[in-house]
C-alpha cells in the first residue's frame, strides 16, 4: 500500500502486523501432495517469506528510537546529527576526507538479533530501501565490515551507481546500478540474495544481476543506516576502513528474509 506524503512524494507503509504473523506461522507448515495412488505423502516444508526489519523513519523531530513496524522488537537508536521531521531521516555531508570520527551520532544503529533473523544465513534474503542524495559517496546502509569473520551485507553509493554486497567466508557478490541515482529523486532500490545470486531492481525495474553464491552470513554487527560504525578517519580514500558517511535522505528500509 501507498499513502500520500505532505510534500507531494508517495512512499509506502510497512507491512501490518497482522500479514507478518501469519507469514511467521506458515513458516512451520508441512505442505502434503498426493501420490499417484492417492495417498498424500509430505511434499516439503518450506519457511515463508516474512519481514524481519521494517523501518519506516517517519518519526518526528528529536525522536531518539527508530521504531520496527514488523513486529519483530528489532528497534533502531537515532543518532544525534540524524535529522528527523515525520517523514524520512535526513544525513547531513561529512565528505570523506573530513578527518572526523562521529560514531554513533551519525548512524541509526540496529542491534544484531541473537536469533539470526537480521542475517542472511544461507537462504533467501531481500534488503529494500528508498533513498535519494545528490552525492556520489557514502556507505547507506550495512551489517559487518569488511574484516567481519561473519561476512557482511553492504550498500554504497561510489561515483553516485547504488551498489549492493553480499560477503561471507566462501564468497562474494556484488552488483551495482550500473547508471549514477544521486539525481535529488527519489528511488527505490531492492536486491534479492538467494543462495545462487544476487539481484538487483531499481524503482521496480529489473537492473542488474550476478549468479554467484555467497555462502552464509552471520555476524553480530548491528545493522547501520548512513555509515559504518567501526571506521579511519586517517584514511581520505573510499576504502575497506575509511569513514564514508552518508549524505542525504532515507524514507524506509525493509529487509525480508526466507
Amino acid at each position: 500500500m501507498r499513502i500520500q506524503e505532505g510534500d507531494g512524494e508517495m512512499r509506502r507503509t510497512g507491512p501490518a502486523l497482522g500479514a507478518v504473523a501469519a507469514a511467521a506461522a506458515l513458516g512451520g507448515l508441512v505442505l502434503t501432495a498426493p501420490t499417484a495412488s492417492g495417498v498424500g505423502a509430505v511434499a516439503s516444508a518450506r519457511a515463508a517469506p516474512v519481514t524481519v526489519l521494517a523501518l519506516e523513519l517517519d518519526e518526528p523531530a528529536g525522536a531518539t528510537t527508530a521504531a520496527d513496524s514488523s513486529g519483530m522488537g528489532h528497534d533502531g537508536a537515532i543518532g544525534s546529527h540524524v535529522r528527523m521531521n515525520g517523514s524520512y531521516a535526513d544525513w547531513d555531508r561529512h565528505p570523506p576526507d573530513a578527518g572526523i570520527y562521529y560514531g554513533a551520532a551519525h548512524l541509526i544503529m540496529v542491534p544484531d538479533a541473537a536469533d539470526g533473523s537480521l542475517d542472511p544465513g544461507s537462504g533467501n534474503f531481500s534488503v529494500e530501501i528508498r533513498y535519494r542524495t545528490t552525492d556520489k559517496f557514502g556507505n547507506v546502509i550495512q551489517k559487518g565490515q569488511a574484516k567481519d569473520a561473519g561476512g557482511q551485507v553492504k550498500f554504497q553509493q561510489p561515483k553516485g551507481v547504488i551498489s549492493c554486497m553480499f560477503k561471507s567466508p566462501s564468497g562474494q557478490a556484488a552488483i551495482g546500478s550500473k547508471t549514477p541515482l544521486n539525481d535529488g529523486q527519489w528511488h527505490v532500490v531492492r536486491c534479492d540474495r538467494t543462495s545462487s545470486d544476487v539481484t538487483m531492481y531499481v524503482d521496480g525495474v529489473l537492473r542488474n544481476r550476478i549468479r554467484k553464491p555467497t555462502g552464509t552470513i552471520d555476524n553480530k554487527k548491528p545493522w547501520t543506516l548512513g555509515g559504518k560504525f567501526d571506521c579511519d578517519t586517517s584514511d581520505p580514500t573510499v576504502g575497506a576502513d575509511s569513514c564514508d558517511y552518508f549524505p542525504g535522505d532515507i524514507d524506509y528500509v525493509h529487509i525480508t528474509k526466507g
